[in-house]
């Protein structure tokens, strides 16, 4: 069972927007989408929009990437890790800039503050996400988001300062433009209670 490279069995975590999340033992080289059928499902009435496949540390996918074999070749071989196999999924309610924020907000209070480029770089992450998020930046701070986090990649003594810029670079890749319709809109336009349990389909 599994692939050529990466054989065997696995356990992958799935959490977020699915009916049933919990932890399934699968052969690595299992799809998004036969996960999901495990799972039960994308929750009821929506659709995925984007999802880690392997925790917030690792480059997002999107509804494109549901075939890609989960294992560490072909998840390397799509631009992004398997890293911890937690599956993260996340339905279209979900503000993709918040989500990257939350996420960013993490790592800054998980920073020992030993490195400049972490310690100083996500405290500033942080900052513009949030800024982008209330619509308040331009299009230019895009530029000046991904030329930060090009200067805090690789340069800090852990893998901390790494984990927290990857979601940042692969948003902008997958969701240029929600970060612009947030500036059209001069706020984010989705509602934060939809993305939660407790917003009921057609309430």
């Amino acid at each position: 069972m599994g692939t050529e490279k990466s054989k065997g069995f696995t356990l992958y975590s799935l959490s977020g927007h699915v009916n049933n999340p919990g932890q399934f033992e699968a052969p690595l080289g299992i799809t998004l989408r036969e996960l999901l059928e495990l799972a039960g499902g994308v929750r009821t009435g929506h659709k995925l929009k984007f999802w880690t496949p392997g925790g917030s540390s690792t480059p997002m996918f999107t509804d494109e990437h549901l075939d890609i074999p989960l294992d560490y070749e072909g998840v390397s071989a799509a631009g992004s890790m398997l890293g911890t196999k937690a599956l993260q999924i996340f339905d279209e309610t979900t503000c993709v800039i918040r989500a990257t924020l939350r996420w960013c907000e993490f790592y800054k209070h998980e920073s020992c503050g030993k490195c400049t480029p972490c310690r100083e770089g996500t405290w500033w992450l942080v900052q513009m996400l949030q800024d982008l998020e209330d619509g308040k930046g331009t299009e230019a701070d895009l530029t000046k988001l991904l030329d930060l986090c090009d200067n805090i990649a690789g340069r800090s003594f852990c893998a901390l300062a790494d984990g927290a810029v990857a979601p940042i670079i692969s948003s902008l890749k997958y969701f240029r433009d929600e970060y612009l319709e947030h500036q059209r809109n001069g706020g984010c336009p989705f509602d934060p209670v939809a993305s939660t349990i407790f917003k009921t389909v057609g309430a």
